[in-house]
């Protein structure tokens, strides 16, 4: 008797001690969840372009989901799942969370934000740790979709009647070092209106109650059948709740429809300088070459430096998607010598990028020039600037003859431009352009 009482006992403070280890661990994950979604704010995840289903502690099961607007107005996404469960998964992420949002905007590009998050994570993760992500940037300005996918299942592009597979050709973040790392990227032509399904490995591997797995076998089924766009996550479930007769809380798929934006013009970036001191009467040259145009992305260090102009600030987005459009429009057209027809379908958007990243690999010459000018006006003041490159131009008179039309897939660039920016015109030669910005003083 004196034996069971003591067993008791023991069983009794092993159950207290288990409840209080219990109660510390989920303090642990709210803390820690606290502090994430003040990192990781939610971007615009609730945009209506955007459905999504994620358990709410996903995190700790090592799922992470964000997206951000660009400056332009482009929507960058990113669904990762990292090795293990926990706190440590919610460590890696908070740091590839801060690169996501701060790179997304000042302006980078999906490149320069893969070397960045490989880079950070390859260096703070243990070696046995490491994360599978796509990333993609949806442009409806652009007419197309930019992704890299490094270890995640298959993602899928509905667009035109068909369906693409969006494969994994890379290796998981934080594997390789920085020279060895692959950020090249796919792309493909996405209208507005088309669909992108995204989804974690948590859908496929799935178990019913026969020890077999959902697969992939029966998500394309559940695709195939699928008669509302809207409804596709929760066909999705629903499949997965039959499947093994109860749902599961460590699925996370995200679902995007391209569509154009509505409030290009609004700045991307909160500033928390006064206002009062700003550089009003100035100039500044660029002239970028083929080893620096072959690694370099110039955009966002010359925005940061127009956007300390605080009159040029409500402009950021316009001025930033322009001057995106005429350095791409110098760099592939002009340096490069690409051909713009070859974007009319698939298989041109394929060819024509393969031979971007062809073209720019062994470029030996040329250059891109971007001058910059700073003048006040009045109470306010305009900004000018010129972008150049070393190319044999083209036929600038047929080409303003043609109407805005921003509907097709090749040969919008100088369209878009002229319809943000009324002033903008072409030397005859074709080989720089000049656009012009105003504004007038706050009352």
């Amino acid at each position: 008797m004196e034996r069971l009482q003591r067993l008791q006992q023991t069983v009794l403070q092993q159950r207290d001690l288990i409840a209080r280890h219990n109660d510390y661990l989920l303090n642990e994950q709210r803390v820690a969840k606290a502090v994430f979604d003040r990192v990781a704010h939610s971007g615009c995840l609730s945009a209506p372009n955007i459905r999504y289903l994620q358990s709410p502690y996903a995190l700790f099961n090592g799922d992470l989901l964000l997206a951000a607007y660009t400056p332009t107005g482009d929507t960058h996404l990113l669904l990762a799942d990292f090795t293990g469960h926990g706190l440590p998964a919610a460590i890696g992420a908070m740091p590839l969370a801060e690169v996501f949002y701060s790179m997304t905007a000042k302006g980078y590009g999906l490149a320069e934000m893969l070397r960045e998050m490989n880079a950070k994570l390859k260096r703070i993760l243990p070696v046995d740790m490491f994360c599978c992500a796509t990333l993609l940037c949806v442009s409806a300005q652009r007419r197309c979709v930019e992704v890299w996918n490094g270890g995640m299942p298959d993602g899928y592009l509905q667009a035109g009647g068909q369906r693409t597979a969006l494969t994994s050709q890379h290796l998981p973040l934080g594997v390789l070092r920085a020279e060895k790392f692959d950020h090249c990227t796919r792309v493909l032509p996405m209208l507005p209106g088309d669909q992108l399904l995204l989804l974690t490995d948590g859908v496929l591997d799935t178990c019913g109650p026969d020890e077999q797995l959902f697969g992939v076998e029966r998500l394309e089924r559940v695709l195939d059948a699928n008669c509302q766009p809207q409804q596709l996550i929760a066909e999705i479930e629903q499949a997965l709740r039959d499947f093994q007769g109860q749902a599961r809380d460590d699925v996370s798929m995200v679902q995007i429809t391209s569509q154009l934006p509505a409030f290009l013009g609004v700045p991307a970036v909160t500033y928390s300088d006064s206002g009062q001191c700003s550089p009003l009467d100035w100039s500044a040259s660029f002239e970028f070459r083929a080893p620096t145009l072959q690694q370099f992305n110039p955009l966002p260090y010359v925005l940061q430096l127009l956007m300390e102009v605080h009159g040029l600030r409500a402009q950021g987005a316009v001025i930033h998607a322009v001057l995106s459009e005429l350095y791409a429009n110098a760099l592939e057209h002009g340096v490069l010598g690409l051909d713009s027809r070859l974007k009319r379908d698939v298989e041109g958007f394929a060819h024509y990028y393969q031979q971007r990243n062809e073209r720019l690999v062994s470029l030996q010459s040329g250059f891109v020039r971007i001058s910059v000018q700073v003048e006040p006006v009045g109470a306010g003041g305009r900004l000018v600037i010129r972008v150049e490159d070393s190319g044999q131009g083209f036929d600038v008179a047929r080409l303003m003859a043609r109407p805005l039309d921003l509907d097709r897939l090749s040969g919008r660039g100088v369209s878009l431009v002229r319809q943000l920016c009324p002033a903008a015109h072409w030397a005859p030669d074709g080989r720089s352009a000049t656009v012009e910005f105003s504004w007038e003083a706050l009352a």
